[in-house]
């Protein structure tokens, strides 16, 4: 959970210019753009604590729905990819 804090905001340039490397596959694109949000999927996580599974299982979790959700960004429609 440190390590999330140790990664910088993204702009919305950034996004897009790691959204367009990550079309054409570039891994390294990828791994910045989930590492950059992470502090979502823990407060996200948080938020769910206590409701009967461990934290560790919460960011686990998160972390394979930010993982899916990059692979998903759709730079095109204009959007941030996280709000």
């Amino acid at each position: 959970m440190r390590e999330a804090r140790q990664h910088p905001l993204l702009t919305a340039a950034e996004e897009i210019e790691l959204a367009k490397r990550i079309e054409r596959g570039d891994l390294e694109a990828k791994e910045r753009m989930i590492n950059a949000n992470l502090r979502l999927v823990v407060s996200q996580a948080r938020r769910y604590q206590g409701h009967g599974l461990e934290m560790g299982d919460l960011v686990q979790e998160g972390m394979l729905g930010l993982i899916r959700a990059v692979e998903k960004f759709d730079w095109r429609r204009g959007f941030k990819f996280s709000t």
